[in-house]
């Protein structure tokens, strides 16, 4: 009997959409894009089946089997992929994703757009990416400085089914920021490469539509490969998917990635009132995306959630990777009480560790500040974090070097700075920015990468104050400009054994990752000219792990912990919500946490 496939998916909206001339071609058989995005290294997702037995859930394995099955049926498919596909698990970070980029040619991909996550090894790493993938990757608003020409081809034309199909490549603007910015400079810190948007929404749409308006008569449709979002912050820019659609013309579709939003299809208005169809698939391969177009030209998309289609070659290569790391990093270094969170324990799909408190932001925060001041025995008056470095929960019971990677994956080096208070003040303000908003498509506090987590230090944010951040146009600080949100900081002083007035004009020696204090990572430039007292300390889950397995019989809870011999010191990794470091005024209750 034939095999059939599974799969939990919408039923599929079906619409004839018209961005094409009536001379242009129809397919002469249907076509099937099969697409991803944001996978972010997650190569061994399981799920349960029926019987509650834990199996293989979406995969690049089970991806590659289905594009398979489609083409032995004689299907006309194109497999392609909408950013960040490597950094964000340790089976990525390990070799920097090379693994990753194998594993990707060996599934047959044969498109891509950069997302910002692609940058994070480094421009060598991103190279290392171009050059060894069989696969081009394209986009048409990656530029260098001060020559303005594209890094990289802005579009591909496919010919299939009979039709000539353009895709266009876009990349966030936000990538100058949420990778590393140094990345994009030369050596005298000056930038050498932009992405059009980072400054002007309109620069994005003009080259989004100059590059259609290239393309337009090459081929029968326009189809945008996108790593935008339709996230909160990027709404506010005017950089999302749905915002370029409707400020340009030509397009028939979009595939796009970076929110991680779950979208099956959703029409958007181009600018001449002309229907386009918006995609994504969510994150992690928790599905992929398989787009038809049908002989009379109607567009459809579904998201498929499995498949008993299975590419061996691939699975394989899968095993190895998997097998190698867990054999590495299965070590146990220490047995946790309570669960560490990143997600609301009440809400579980709404992530809080961008916009609040937890315990586990607390634990990461002072693992640092704990290895640089009793480990290394140097003096640090506190350590800072950002949200957006903390990816995933660890879960009561044994911990291992596996689940602290996991929960910082990008490999980030601990550094120690000199700086004066008020850009400590300044870069927490920046990270403030959005707190008092409500993201209703995520039913969650607005958030932002850049919300600080600290050690050695407390503060108020006083919602009801509005924001007044200056940033330039790469996204860095600039200034505040009006009152600020962030109220009541305090230091903790070791010799005092209790929390005193932080001080804007004293001089502070600051831990945390270079990423942020020496790279202008989440555009903290504040920090850009701050004498550095001793950089590469250590990896940050490095230094994790080591905080862990200091806890009194490497049992992780409040009564073991090494930071207890720091009187007075504020700390709770027993409660999820964390020891109330950051306490926020004038929130609107009915919004929960």
């Amino acid at each position: 009997m034939k095999p059939q496939v599974r799969f939990i998916a919408l039923l599929p909206l079906l619409l004839c959409l018209p961005s094409c001339s009536p001379e242009k071609a129809q397919p002469k058989q249907d076509i099937t894009i099969v697409y991803t995005n944001d996978i972010h290294g997650y190569i061994d997702n399981v799920t349960k089946d029926a019987s509650g037995q834990q199996v293989d859930a979406v995969r690049f394995s089970k991806v590659a089997g289905y594009v398979d099955h489609l083409k032995k049926q004689g299907d006309n498919v194109l497999l392609i992929d909408a950013g960040d596909e490597v950094q964000g698990s340790v089976f990525g970070a390990l070799d920097k994703g090379k693994e990753m980029i194998a594993i990707m040619n060996q599934c047959g991909y044969q498109l891509a757009t950069p997302g910002n996550h692609d940058f994070d090894f480094g421009m060598d790493g991103f190279n290392y990416f171009v050059e060894k993938a069989n696969f081009p990757y394209i986009s048409c608003n990656f530029l260098t400085l001060p020559e303005q020409k594209n890094v990289l081809d802005s579009y591909k034309i496919f010919e299939i089914g009979g039709v000539k199909l353009g895709f266009i490549g876009i990349t966030t603007p936000e990538t100058i920021t949420t990778s590393t910015p140094t990345f994009f400079q030369n050596d005298k810190g000056e930038f050498i490469y932009t992405m059009l948007g980072q400054d002007d929404p309109n620069k994005l749409y003009r080259a989004v539509q100059n590059t259609i308006d290239e393309i337009k008569d090459k081929v029968d449709y326009v189809i945008a490969l996108g790593h935008l979002g339709v996230g909160m912050e990027e709404k506010a820019r005017g950089i999302t998917s749905a915002q370029v659609i409707a400020n340009t013309t030509g397009l028939s579709a979009f595939i796009d990635g970076h929110s991680h939003t779950t979208m099956e299809q959703q029409m958007v208005k181009t600018k001449d009132n002309k229907e386009c169809l918006l995609t994504q698939t969510g994150s992690y391969l928790s599905a992929f995306g398989e787009m038809k177009i049908t002989k009379d030209g109607t567009f459809s998309t579904r998201l498929l959630k499995d498949s008993e289609f299975v590419n061996q070659a691939v699975k394989q290569m899968e095993g190895v990777l998997i097998n190698r790391i867990k054999d590495e990093m299965s070590k146990k270094i220490a047995n946790v009480e309570h669960n560490l969170y990143v997600n609301n324990p009440d809400k579980p799909a709404q992530r809080i560790i961008r916009a609040r408190e937890t315990n586990l932001a607390d634990l990461c925060s002072d693992c640092m500040y704990w290895y640089i001041n009793d480990k290394k025995e140097l003096d640090c008056d506190l350590t800072i974090i950002n949200g957006g470095g903390i990816r995933k929960e660890i879960n009561a019971g044994d911990a291992t070097y596996l689940d602290v990677q996991s929960v910082h994956p990008f490999g980030n080096q601990i550094c120690l700075i000199k700086t004066k208070g008020i850009n400590i003040k300044n870069a927490i303000e920046m990270g403030v920015n959005v707190i008092g908003q409500w993201d209703s498509d995520w039913d969650c506090p607005a958030e932002n990468g850049g919300f600080l987590h600290i050690a050695g230090m407390k503060y108020d944010v006083d919602a009801t104050v509005p924001s007044s951040l200056k940033i330039d146009s790469n996204g860095m600080f600039v200034s505040i400009d009006g009152p600020y949100r962030v109220k009541n900081l305090k230091i903790y002083d070791k010799t005092l054994k209790s929390y005193v007035d932080f001080d804007e004009n004293k001089d502070y020696l600051v831990g945390g990752i270079n990423y942020l204090l020496r790279n202008s990572g989440n555009g903290l430039s504040m920090f850009k000219d701050s004498p550095v007292v001793l950089d590469y300390i250590d990896a940050d889950y490095v230094v994790l792990a080591e905080y862990m397995k200091a806890f009194k019989s490497a049992i992780v809870n409040n009564e073991n912990a090494p930071i207890k011999g720091y009187e007075n010191y504020a700390y709770d990794y027993e409660n999820p919500l964390g020891s109330q470091r950051i306490t926020f005024l004038g929130l609107d209750e009915s919004q929960g946490i």
